[in-house]
């Protein structure tokens, strides 16, 4: 059965996108098939694994026009109409993205995917009084199971917007999981903060919708309990392997507002995985719950990876030498850090499939 993660923080810039690709990528490492879905307006997951982005814009007018391609835009479509989700069981409404992990594919996002946030957004309003509208929210993670179970898919991941409108709503209370990236800063602890308050609120929602709307709990798409896996702390700078002082102030600090608020919070909720588990997945690590990862600063050798689709941790000495045009000392540092990187995200990986069997 497919198990769904959503990667949600509402403070922008917080590396959700590459933490989408990163950790797909590292779990298709660990022999399971995954789906990365970018659910932002901005697509830039999918500018990140599609690699010509928004520069050529022919290529990309041709990629979303062609009928082997599935994409979110006919996804979007039919669920603003509400056409029947069993239309996306078969393939021929297109195939998944492949990346360079032959078991990691993209379903590439599309900017007519903030229409349908706002129709959620309406919808979970006045579905009651409007019963045409009740089976939109529902609409998009019903789809995206479907397609999902065509596949095989073992893990569907899904890169959200910086915001807290109707779809992340929708897409969060509809997941399996839910992991936040955060980042050293003043703004990242309010996040946590807010974080609290909206899930507790949309959890809210959701059992009024069903409510009003006769809806079978147990049938509903949006099951309304994801279970916190923890943050993921990255873009520090490190110092002897370590986050610098100033840094590691700010990851003490937001790790505590998460285990003395945030977690208590969606405890009751039931929002949050079960704490002896946790403390499982960590055990003989330097980390603290609820913190599954942390990941300096990228440097360099991000430019490089974005060049060749590829996260930083699988990146090639060919590739590192030939694409970064660097040697001696600059090359042997950047191969040394894409070995440390390879060892902190294939720990994630392990940790996360610990926490999800």
């Amino acid at each position: 059965m497919t198990k769904s993660i959503s990667l949600f923080n509402h403070k922008g810039g917080v590396s959700k996108t590459t933490t989408t690709f990163n950790l797909g990528w590292v779990l298709a490492n660990h022999n399971r098939k995954v789906l990365i879905v970018d659910l932002d307006p901005q697509c830039n997951l999918t500018g990140l694994v599609l690699g010509y982005g928004a520069v050529e814009n022919e290529k990309m007018e041709s990629f979303y026009s062609s009928r082997e391609n599935l994409t979110m835009k006919p996804i979007v479509e039919a669920a603003i109409k509400g056409a029947e989700p069993d239309i996306f069981i078969k393939s021929e409404n297109g195939k998944l993205f492949p990346t360079e992990n032959p078991d990691l594919f993209l379903l590439p996002g599309h900017l007519n995917t903030s229409d349908l946030d706002s129709q959620i957004s309406v919808s979970l309003k006045i579905a009651s009084g409007v019963p045409a509208t009740k089976n939109v929210p529902g609409m998009l993670p019903e789809i995206l199971h479907k397609i999902s179970k065509r596949e095989d898919i073992d893990y569907i991941i899904y890169d959200l917007s910086p915001n807290v409108g109707g779809l992340n709503e929708i897409m969060v209370m509809s997941s399996d999981y839910f992991i936040i990236p955060t980042s050293p800063d003043y703004f990242c602890l309010q996040a946590i903060g807010s974080l609290e308050k909206n899930i507790r609120k949309w959890h809210k929602d959701v059992i009024r919708f069903i409510e009003d709307n006769d809806f079978s709990v147990a049938n509903f798409p949006i099951h309304n309990s994801p279970k916190f896996l923890g943050a993921i702390q990255q873009r520090y700078r490190p110092r002897k392997e370590k986050p610098a002082k100033s840094f590691q102030k700010w990851i003490d600090i937001i790790r505590e507002s998460i285990n003395d608020s945030l977690v208590p919070s969606l405890e009751e909720i039931d929002c949050v995985i079960d704490g002896k588990k946790m403390d499982l997945a960590l055990k003989n690590t330097d980390l603290k719950p609820y913190d599954l990862a942390h990941i300096p600063d990228f440097n360099s050798l991000i430019a490089i990876s974005q060049q060749v689709s590829k996260p930083v941790f699988s990146l090639t000495d060919s590739e590192i030498a030939e694409v970064g045009k660097v040697f001696g000392h600059a090359e042997e540092t950047m191969q040394v850090s894409r070995d440390n990187f390879n060892r902190v995200f294939t720990d994630l990986g392990e940790r996360v499939l610990s926490l999800t069997s």
